[in-house]
């Protein structure tokens, strides 16, 4: 009998260096999907995958039953309001959006400033997920700004520290779901040591969105490999 798959998404970049050998793994795992990253040293680079690399990727997510939950792109939140730096920051968010787009499309999660980028900048970002059937899910502040055309982030940790409700976060179908925590201000595997009721969020995941894949995020864990199995374990 196969393997029970989970709808938990682990944060691919800090698990290694090599995407193929984190699928396999992930795949041997048990889990059914996965978030990307087309920023950091360990992430993609989407200007530079030519077409022949995209269909190895596709071809790999394929044959090991993964599917795309979305995509992190963690550029600088001042590039997308510093004149010498916006323009740039839109073409990175134009180059993810394509990718996602040819992985089946999806949620793409930035960050963007305090206060947000010029109306000019957002739509330009937002036009550029619409040509490749992208989202975006900007992480704001306050934690639970939603702008026009936006869907929510739903990150646990933040939300929590801010105040907020995930769980009632996460009834809105749309949000991407975070699943992480914080413990005196550091961040722990998500459902480990903290105060997230992971049952309840689980459950109002499945009643709003039950396709939609739930971030396991795990950047900044001295063990992220442990980390996944430990959340995977809490949300099973």
């Amino acid at each position: 009998m196969d393997r029970p798959r989970t709808p938990l998404a682990p944060t691919a970049a800090p698990l290694g260096g090599d995407l193929r050998r984190v699928l396999e793994w992930l795949h041997g795992e048990g889990f059914s999907a996965v978030q990307l990253a087309a920023s950091g040293p360990t992430g993609l680079r989407p200007r530079s995958l030519d077409a022949s690399s995209v269909r190895g990727l596709v071809s790999a997510l394929t044959r090991l039953e993964l599917a795309v939950a979305g995509i992190d792109l963690w550029i600088p939140p001042s590039h997308f309001t510093d004149e010498a730096h916006v323009d740039r920051a839109i073409a990175a968010v134009g180059d993810a959006c394509s990718l996602l787009g040819a992985l089946g499309g999806g949620p793409l999660t930035l960050a963007w400033p305090d206060p947000l980028p010029t109306d000019e900048t957002i739509q330009a970002c937002l036009a550029a997920a619409g040509r490749h059937g992208a989202v975006l899910a900007p992480v704001c502040s306050p934690p639970d700004l939603r702008p026009d055309g936006c869907v929510p982030c739903v990150d646990t940790a933040v939300w929590t520290a801010a105040g907020l409700d995930p769980i009632a976060g996460v009834a809105d179908g749309s949000a991407a779901v975070r699943l992480t925590e914080l413990v005196g201000g550091v961040r722990v595997p998500g459902g480990t040591g903290g105060s997230l009721d992971v049952e309840a969020l689980r459950i109002a995941c499945e009643i709003a969105a039950p396709a939609r894949g739930i971030v396991a995020d795990v950047r900044g864990l001295p063990d992220p490999a442990s980390a996944v199995q430990a959340m995977a374990a809490v949300w099973s």
